[in-house]
């Protein structure tokens, strides 16, 4: 499981590098290069932007944390895990796997239709707006230009007559770190940071 890095941080799942050292070695040489492990809270940066970001239709995503459109603020609350995720609801919707006895978790994302609804093929499951779900079924999302980022009961969407469920990017049970990379590295995807390690341990 790789992903790409996003303004300057990047997830890791170190199982997926394969390294053949424990974790906690991987980590102490990565440190030692200037790595940062940082934690990263979706849901309390996301009540952060309540009351403080504006929200604009069409927001582009350099404007993020200042103005915000619902698919840009969950782009960049991503991006600030080190997960890089596609800009548009709909492709945010495909991007997720569906969840059919799963518990919501805080992270996941839930979709409705919204003022243009975007589809694939099929125009009657149309996807036109996305917001984060909090731990306690809540979903914080930039609404709309009147009240910008505000929190709302999750049962308030699963009501709405275009409601499109709820849907995860990570799996459960994944246990990701989100790593801050030195300013001179060169870091597109968390494999690259494999090689990193590779070339210091020891011979």
């Amino acid at each position: 499981m790789h992903f790409q890095a996003v303004g300057g941080r990047c997830a890791l799942h170190l199982p997926s590098l394969e390294l053949l050292i424990d974790d906690d070695e991987a980590l102490k040489i990565l440190e030692g290069l200037g790595y940062r492990r940082v934690d990263v809270d979706f849901v309390a940066l996301a009540r952060q932007q309540i009351g403080s970001a504006e929200y604009r239709r069409g927001a582009r995503s350099h404007e993020a944390p200042v103005v915000f459109d619902c698919s840009s603020f969950t782009k960049w609350l991503y991006g600030r895990r080190g997960i890089r995720i596609p800009r548009y609801s709909i492709q945010q919707y495909e991007a997720c796997h569906s969840l059919s006895s799963d518990p919501f978790l805080a992270g996941d994302l839930a979709f409705r239709t919204g003022f243009h609804s975007w589809y694939r093929h099929n125009p009657s499951v149309g996807i036109g707006h996305v917001g984060l779900v909090t731990s306690d079924q809540t979903v914080v999302h930039a609404a709309d230009g009147k009240r910008g980022v505000i929190e709302e009961p999750l049962s308030v969407w699963q009501g709405w007559e275009g409601f499109r469920g709820v849907r995860r990017l990570v799996p459960s049970g994944i246990r990701l770190l989100t790593i801050e990379c030195p300013s001179d590295a060169e870091i597109e995807t968390s494999d690259d940071i494999r090689w990193k390690i590779l070339q210091h341990l020891p011979r």
